[in-house]
């Protein structure tokens, strides 16, 4: 049996061949028509077969998904959840010992990382802040600057909100230096840790008590429905196990600038919402990690000591922190009102599609998570066997089996037969082609639905648009597959290949925002 010390003696060395594995299963199966097909071309046959079958049945389970998921939203978005929270009486609530003192002194601290957004993408999301049915003075803003910027971003800030800087709590403003040695660069993981470190020890040294602040954590682009904050709140309070617990929204939809962008990173964002809104209704809330907005109690962000600042990755290598820290008991906890951001967009049409592939590059360094979880697997006695074991299930699956899915069921075949001529001899693969074809296009039968569940969510198209380009919209279904084979395939293999050979990145990509 590995022991603790034993994975502490050999942290580098177990760490190192960790960061190997996912690299390396991903390249033989991409590889696996060649190899295998050469050596044992029924398994390969039989594999690509069962892959086609997963993805027909997944495409299904995510239609279904979608469904009920938006079912609960429009649910969800019929309920005044500011009234709702006036109705709650503490004293009634589960686990006293984890909540406020009382309603007044009940606090949401937001924290937001800023690098140098322009004015009117800032703009929007504080008339968001500014326009929640949740009380604004119950709300702590924090901004978490780059030292490069920090200066004129603050003032940008300042002026957008004027005389309403009054009406929040406070608003705070901390800079993070640059050059910080040990730092990972181009991320907000330590840009957040220094904001919120500074913000928490403020609170203690004001005489605040943490047990009152709900903390969330949103990016300076994200426009909050204006049910967000009180939705979130109510979601908290009613809460058992508050401190195991993240809070999210099933919808991350990315409307403020969806008909701005090309269309393939209209297709990324769309797959992005869909599949989050799917995910909470499919996905074990155990099995869950955080993305981009949510919520956790501030006991909790202390207890995890705050974010990774070397990595590189900061909201799901936070997820893993806490998940440790709460031995393996870390629940996705759903809700149906949304926020929006901005699509990837840059100022040409080609280099919005390169900013987009640096940032999936950066999301496919998430991969890291594999070996960072894994090695605490080894050594934690308190997480759950079956815990451990259904993640590291869904690490391969995700990071390794579905990125390599499309590619495989696309030109494994043709591969094989290329590779061995006498493949072609056998029944299975004479028949094949016309089976994965049959449930193909059972699977893209479901982009149908999809297609109208996209068209309730985002906003409408623009009015002014000629007949021709509302007609091109219909056709983005039929290029998931593109997407699929290009933005979800190839930054994330050369992002696994890295971390295969070492190469750490620790000057990833901000995504810039331009509208």
């Amino acid at each position: 049996m590995i022991t603790s010390s034993f994975v502490d003696k050999y942290d580098r060395q177990i760490r190192r061949l960790l960061e190997i594995l996912p690299g390396l299963i991903t390249w033989l199966l991409i590889l696996s028509p060649i190899w295998l097909g050469l050596i044992a071309p029924k398994i390969i046959i039989y594999y690509i077969t069962f892959l086609t079958v997963l993805w027909c049945y997944m495409a299904v389970k995510h239609t279904v998904g979608v469904f009920i998921g938006y079912s609960r939203h429009k649910k969800e978005y019929s309920i005044d959840w500011a009234a709702e929270l006036d109705k709650l009486d503490l004293k009634s609530l589960p686990e006293q010992e984890t909540l406020p003192e009382s309603m007044e002194k009940f606090r949401q601290f937001i924290l937001i990382p800023v690098v140098n957004e322009p004015y009117n993408v800032l703009n929007d999301s504080i008339q968001s802040l500014l326009n929640q049915n949740f009380d604004t003075k119950k709300t702590v803003l924090v901004y978490t600057m780059e030292e490069k910027y920090a200066k004129e971003v603050e003032e940008r800030i300042r002026s957008i909100l004027g005389d309403k800087i009054k009406c929040f709590d406070e608003v705070l403003f901390y800079t993070h230096p640059a050059g910080i040695v040990g730092e990972a660069v181009g991320v907000a993981g330590a840009n957040r840790t220094w904001g919120c470190k500074h913000a928490v020890e403020h609170l203690k040294d004001t005489g605040k008590n943490i047990r009152n602040y709900l903390f969330s954590t949103i990016d300076a682009d994200h426009v909050l429905d204006r049910q967000f904050l009180a939705r979130v709140a109510h979601l908290y309070l009613t809460a058992t196990e508050r401190d195991c617990r993240f809070y999210t929204t099933a919808l991350h939809l990315f409307n403020n600038n969806i008909w701005e962008v090309p269309s393939l990173m209209r297709i990324e964002a769309t797959s992005v919402s869909l599949g989050t809104l799917s995910e909470s209704v499919v996905v074990n809330p155990a099995l869950k990690d955080t993305f981009a907005n949510y919520s956790v109690t501030l006991q909790t962000v202390v207890d995890a000591d705050f974010w990774d600042v070397e990595t590189g990755i900061d909201d799901t290598l936070f997820f893993w922190r806490a998940f440790f820290k709460r031995k393996g008991r870390f629940l996705a906890t759903f809700h149906y009102i949304p926020y929006s951001a901005d699509a990837v967009q840059s100022e040409s049409y080609w280099k919005s599609h390169r900013s987009m592939y640096k940032q999936l590059l950066r999301w496919g360094w998430g991969a890291i998570a594999i070996p960072i979880s894994l090695k605490e697997f080894m050594k934690n006695r308190e997480v759950p066997v079956n815990i451990k074991t259904l993640w590291i299930y869904r690490h391969i699956r995700n990071k390794i089996v579905l990125i390599t899915l499309v590619f495989l069921m696309t030109f494994g075949i043709p591969i094989i037969t290329l590779v061995n001529p006498l493949v072609r001899q056998t029944i299975s693969v004479y028949n094949l082609p016309d089976t994965i074809s049959v449930l193909q296009t059972m699977a893209l039968l479901m982009l149908v639905p999809l297609s109208v569940f996209r068209g309730r969510l985002t906003r409408p198209i623009p009015s002014d648009w000629p007949f021709w380009k509302k007609f091109l919209i219909l056709l983005e279904g039929p290029m998931v597959v593109i997407n699929l084979l290009t933005f979800s395939f190839l930054p994330y293999v050369e992002a696994q290949t890295r971390m295969m050979f070492g190469r750490r990145m620790k000057d990833l990509y901000h995504t810039p925002k331009v509208r």
